[in-house]
């Protein structure tokens, strides 16, 4: 992955290429270009190939966010990426990617051409200018973050949660805190909103910063070595084997557990989750460098972006658009639970100096 910086009026590339050998342009080098800012400003493509095969992109966007800037003194971001675990290349806007500001995406698994097997040895980042020499800012060039959105938890047809798989590190609630949530359920459950709402097992109610795998990242184990898969049939891994690769991998942090204290604030909620702050800056300082040694340790990737490292999830939505009619509905009538006087933010209220002192676990 790499992110960009720049003012730049006219086109330029970022290609990821499996050759330090340069140029590659009129070669048959695997590449894969980004082009921003192609055709006069109006398009910014994504294909195979320099120049791209039979000159056509495999998907382009129009978006004006997505184009360069028209005004020299205000320059944009953008980052470019190409994930060969899930085969998913993608570019979107702003410096950190998030499905939401994602304005390309293309998956190669099973697509034709044999897209994925030309990609599969792209090392390297190119970045060069098209016709006109033009100024950029490099920011960041490191591995692909998980920009996938998870799949829904809930059948809303069998009215029953769907079988989901993961392995996360995770802070279990002390019992005051953990009766709070059980409360806002029961709050949620009795509201005009509760038919809408699946709630999270009282077993599972945790804090959950450091989400390792799940289904489509499991196979992330298999590029780390062959120990993971010793005992499971053909090319199919096993979760117990994971739970126990990844526990192995984090004796370190698991270990000091008892000791590890993270002083948290409330500071909003909503339907569904509730969301903690640090006290400070110490305490920031703290949950980066612990997030930070689990991914070192575990040698995985967080997929959990940081708006939601520090949310408690207690519900989620069995129908996302009857929800959001109802959510309208009762923001219009005053049902909402967290408004006061509604004995609702009674509960919450306490959380406004919330302190965790937590125990960790794998789960």
């Amino acid at each position: 992955m790499v992110v960009v910086q720049t003012n730049a009026t006219c086109s330029f590339h970022i290609s990821f290429s499996s050759t330090d050998v340069l140029p590659t342009r009129g070669t048959d080098v695997p590449t894969l270009r980004f082009v921003v800012g192609k055709r006069r400003n109006t398009m910014t493509s994504v294909g195979l190939g320099n120049p791209y095969l039979k000159k056509e992109p495999i998907d382009f966007t129009r978006q004006q966010d997505a184009l360069l800037t028209s005004n020299p003194e205000r320059s944009r971001t953008f980052w470019f990426l190409y994930d060969k675990v899930v085969k998913v290349a993608a570019m979107g806007v702003q410096g950190c990617p998030q499905a939401d500001v994602c304005r390309l995406l293309c998956r190669f698994q099973d697509s034709i051409g044999f897209r994925a097997e030309v990609c599969e040895n792209l090392r390297y980042v190119v970045i060069s200018s098209g016709k006109l020499p033009v100024s950029l800012r490099i920011v960041h060039v490191g591995p692909p973050p998980d920009v996938s959105i998870p799949r829904h938890l809930f059948d809303p047809v069998e009215w029953k949660e769907l079988p989901w798989q993961g392995c996360s590190c995770i802070f279990e609630l002390d019992e005051q805190h953990l009766a709070i949530l059980k409360r806002i359920q029961s709050l949620l459950s009795a509201s005009p909103l509760g038919p809408l709402y699946q709630l999270v097992p009282p077993e599972c109610l945790c804090l959950n910063p450091a989400r390792l795998l799940d289904p489509f990242r499991r196979p992330e184990l298999l590029c780390q070595g062959p120990s993971v898969v010793a005992d499971s049939p053909g090319d199919e891994l096993d979760w117990r084997a994971c739970f126990e690769q990844v526990q192995e991998r984090l004796a370190i942090p698991l270990h000091s557990g008892p000791w590890t204290y993270w002083p948290l604030r409330f500071d909003r909620a909503d339907c569904t989750t509730v969301t903690l702050a640090p006290t400070g800056p110490v305490c920031q300082q703290a949950v980066s460098s612990w997030v930070a040694a689990v991914q070192q340790a575990s040698g995985l990737r967080n997929a959990a972006v940081p708006r939601d490292m520090l949310t408690l999830t207690f519900a989620y939505e069995a129908t996302s658009s009857q929800a959001h009619d109802m959510n309208v509905q009762g923001k219009a009538a005053g049902c909402l639970p967290m408004q006061a006087p509604n004995p609702h933010s009674q509960a919450v209220q306490p959380c406004d100096r919330l302190i965790f002192a937590v125990n960790m676990s794998l789960g």
